[in-house]
């Protein structure tokens, strides 16, 4: 076995400088890989502030909203609150009308219901039931719901009307002379002590 230090010298050091070369390029493809990296974190990072900035606006804009739509409810509530006996009355309006409505609807389709074969061709799907025998389910039930409706706006008014008159008769000015006259009597010197 000749082997020779010369050779196995050079052997080592191509060795040693391929190593060198590779260490040094995995170094820079770390640093570049890194980099890049450290790049697209901070775009994200941007992404990410942009997306809250984003929320944070439609946050605020909803806020602002839901207030100016609280206010108008608020303010729609209060109208109807003055304007108690108004509405319950238009409310009944429209009850009494769905009432009616209903009760001819109800009253054509009993009339108007399938009977016999076209009953039978109704239930197996191969034909269709008139459509007033289909409303009148749906109008009975608007109805019902109107006349619910209106029952509470009718009591509604009452209590509301009860309560009113309750604070003019603490007030004692029903008519507006009571009023007067407890100025008059607030205005006069005080009675002498005996």
């Amino acid at each position: 076995m000749n082997i020779s230090f010369d050779r196995l010298k050079d052997a080592a050091a191509t060795t040693l400088s391929a190593a060198g070369k590779v260490g040094t390029a995995i170094r820079d493809t770390g640093q570049d890989v890194s980099a890049k990296a450290l790049t697209l974190l901070e775009q994200e990072q941007e992404h990410a502030q942009a997306a809250m900035r984003q929320v944070r606006s439609i946050s605020e804009t909803a806020l602002a909203e839901t207030s100016k739509l609280t206010g108008q409810v608020i303010d729609k509530v209060k109208d109807v609150d003055l304007n108690h006996k108004a509405v319950a009355d238009k409310v009944e309006a429209v009850s009494m009308g769905l009432g009616i409505t209903s009760g001819v609807a109800a009253a054509g389709a009993a009339i108007a219901a399938p009977t016999g074969l076209s009953a039978v061709g109704v239930a197996l799907g191969i034909s269709s039931a008139p459509l007033i025998v289909t409303a009148a389910p749906i109008l009975g039930v608007a109805a019902t719901a109107a006349g619910v409706i209106s029952g509470g706006a009718y009591f509604y008014s009452k209590w509301r009307s009860t309560q009113e008159e309750a604070q003019d008769a603490g007030r004692g000015d029903t008519d507006g002379t009571e009023g007067a006259a407890a100025v008059v009597v607030a205005d006069a010197p005080p009675a002498p002590k005996v």
